[in-house]
């Protein structure tokens, strides 16, 4: 078994390359919950529902979000009636937030509420959020605004100034207990290539999850999101400096080093490993990390799975 740490983009990428080589039912992943947001009067999971759309072969990889050939009827007309629609969901991805609004009401967990999303969908995989109480990741502007993250990147586009990036309710957040098992089960964890900020942050920063990937750091690997001091996708860079932190591989390889046993860079990346060893004590491997087509990701994966690992 395989598990993932993920958030948008970046890591089901990898994760298709992945699937080239094992069958679904050897990957797990636990996804990002922090993105999570209330909106039309629904419960949306952007990142946990990427996953889900990934593996039932219904995700629109164009994109990577939201669903394949999905039409936007729904969201047009609530534009009609009044309604900011900054917010894209199409009419087959207004369905599974309605259904889960629906389980909401009923009670259920949204770890229970996956496992019923994915039944239906007749995913094989296994899908945990990081976290069954509600959290989220919340921007403060530099006009004392206080606002959802998704606020941020997708209605202001990220070009709004910063000064405080947080995660309402993480010392709250309650990862369910299936979820911290297969880390101690399977067999390599690797923290996927997505925002370190904004979607690993708010997964290894709950407490449950960060001391067991300490206890099993030696079958860890971190895979950087950034080339070149520049991140491949999303707003890395805006993020990062406002937390004081420098947009380079060697600090992300810091906030991994105490999770991991081993990070990978890019390739073009390759003079910057001695540093990385020298200031981390991580093995560093130097692969093609930008995903320009699957077989890339197939690659890397190739590499992973082909390297052994303690209590194999």
């Amino acid at each position: 078994m395989i598990t993932f740490l993920s958030g948008g983009t970046g890591t089901p990428k990898l994760i298709q390359g992945f699937r080239h080589i094992l069958q679904d039912s050897q990957i797990s992943i636990i996804a990002n919950s922090a993105d999570d947001i209330e909106i039309y009067g629904l419960y949306v999971s952007p990142d946990i529902d990427t996953i889900i759309y990934l593996f039932s072969n219904h995700l629109d990889t164009e994109k990577y979000w939201g669903v394949l050939d999905d039409s936007y009827n729904t969201l047009e007309y609530l534009k009609l009636l009044g309604y900011e629609t900054w917010f894209k969901i199409g009419d087959k991805d207004f369905a599974t937030h309605l259904f889960r609004k629906e389980q909401i009401m009923k009670g259920k967990k949204p770890s229970e509420i996956i496992d019923l999303i994915c039944h239906k969908l007749e995913v094989k995989s296994k899908i945990f959020p990081s976290s069954d109480t509600h959290i989220e990741t919340r921007i403060k502007t530099h006009k004392g605004e206080d606002i959802h993250f998704q606020e941020f990147w997708v209605r202001e586009k990220g070009e709004i100034d910063i000064e405080e990036i947080y995660v309402e309710n993480i010392k709250n957040a309650q990862t369910p207990r299936s979820a911290l098992d297969v880390i101690d089960e399977n067999k390599i964890t690797i923290i996927g290539p997505s925002n370190p900020v904004t979607s690993i942050r708010p997964i290894i920063n709950i407490k449950e999850i960060e001391a067991k990937l300490a206890k099993n750091k030696e079958k860890s690997i971190a895979i950087s999101p950034i080339i070149g001091g520049a991140p491949i996708s999303g707003p890395t860079a805006k993020l990062m400096k406002t937390m004081n932190i420098e947009v380079s591989s060697v600090e992300i390889a810091k906030m991994y080093q105490d999770i991991c046993s081993t990070f990978i860079i890019d390739k073009t990346e390759r003079a910057l490993a001695p540093k990385i060893v020298r200031e981390t004590g991580l093995e560093v491997l130097t692969e093609d990390i930008l995903f320009r087509d699957s077989k890339i990701a197939k690659n890397l994966a190739k590499k992973i799975l082909d390297r052994e690992f303690p209590n194999e």
